[in-house]
C-alpha cells in the first residue's frame, strides 16, 4: 500500500483488493469458521491459507485478547507468514505496546501494527513509535460512529467505548504522521451486509490524505465496488462475508472485477 488515493496504484487484481479479517482469542478464531473443507474451523492458519489460495494479498488479524494474553502470538504470525500473507496486526483494540513489543511482533512476521485506542489516548506515543519503528509499519485505524449530518465521534476498546474526539481530527493526526494507511470503520454497520458508510470513507481520505481502507457492513461485491469508486477507498474489509462461507475471497473478487469492468466501458 503506497501514499496514493488512486486505486490504480495499487492491486492489479481485483481480490487483492479485498482484505479479509480474522477475529482471534487465545490463539484462535472467535468464531468457527464455516468454510467448508477445514480441518479446523477455529485454525487460524488454515483459515489464512484458505484466503490466499483465494488470491487474497492481505489479512487483518483482530486479536481481541490483552498484550498480557497474547504470548502466543509471535508463533502464530510465524505460521501465517508462510502464507504469504501480508500481515495486518491489531492487539487489544489497536493499543500500542512498548517499541520491544512491537519490534519483536514485526520481526516475527507482522508486516503493520494496527493503532487505534492509542491514539486518541496516548497520540505523542504513537508520534514516538512511528519515529522509532517507521510509519510505513503501522496502521491507523478509526473506528467511529455517526453520520455525514451528525459527524463521526471516535470510539475506543474495539467501540465499547464513546469519545468526543472528532474522527476526522483523529484521520488528520494518522495523515500527519504518514502511516501506511487508514481503516475507516463505522460500527453502527458492522455485520449488517448493508454495505460502508461511503461519506466516511470518503471524508477520511480527505482528511488524512493516506490509502483508506473501508470497514464496517460489506455484504457483496457491489457493495466493495461502491468503496472502491465512490468511497475513495483503495481496499476493502470484510469478516462476516468470508468468514461464514457465503462469498470467498475469489468470489468476491472476480465479482468486483466484473463491476469495475462494466463501470470502465
Amino acid at each position: 500500500m503506497r501514499h496514493d488515493t488512486t486505486t490504480s496504484t495499487f492491486a492489479t487484481r481485483p481480490a487483492e483488493r479485498v482484505i479479509p479479517c480474522i477475529d482471534v482469542s487465545e490463539g484462535a478464531a472467535t468464531t468457527p469458521s464455516e468454510v467448508p473443507g477445514l480441518a479446523d474451523p477455529a485454525d487460524v492458519v488454515g483459515i489464512a491459507a484458505g484466503y490466499a489460495r483465494d488470491g487474497a494479498a492481505h489479512l487483518f488479524l483482530d486479536v481481541v485478547d490483552t498484550w498480557a494474553d497474547a504470548g502466543y502470538l509471535p508463533d502464530l504470525l510465524r505460521e501465517l507468514e508462510k502464507t504469504g500473507l501480508d500481515l495486518l496486526v491489531s492487539v487489544q483494540h489497536g493499543v500500542l505496546p512498548p517499541a520491544d513489543t512491537c519490534r519483536e511482533m514485526l520481526s516475527a512476521g507482522a508486516g503493520a501494527l494496527s493503532v487505534s485506542t492509542s491514539m486518541v489516548r496516548e497520540p505523542d506515543r504513537v508520534a514516538d513509535a512511528a519515529g522509532l519503528l517507521g510509519a510505513e509499519r503501522l496502521i491507523g485505524v478509526i473506528n467511529c460512529s455517526g453520520d455525514r449530518q451528525r459527524g463521526w465521534h471516535a470510539l475506543v476498546d474495539g467501540g465499547a467505548t464513546r469519545t468526543d474526539r472528532d474522527a476526522m481530527e483523529v484521520a488528520r493526526r494518522f495523515g500527519s504522521l504518514r502511516v501506511r494507511a487508514l481503516l475507516a470503520n463505522n460500527v453502527d454497520r458492522e455485520g449488517t451486509g448493508i454495505g460502508y458508510d461511503l461519506d466516511l470513507t470518503r471524508a477520511a481520505a480527505r482528511a488524512s490524505r493516506l490509502p483508506v481502507i473501508a470497514s464496517g457492513g460489506a455484504g457483496s461485491a457491489e457493495q466493495l465496488s461502491d468503496a472502491l469508486r465512490d468511497g475513495d477507498a483503495t481496499h476493502v474489509l470484510v469478516n462476516k462475508v468470508v468468514h461464514s462461507g457465503r462469498e470467498t475471497v475469489g468470489s468476491l473478487g472476480a465479482a468486483l472485477g466484473r463491476c469495475l469492468r462494466a463501470e470502465a466501458e
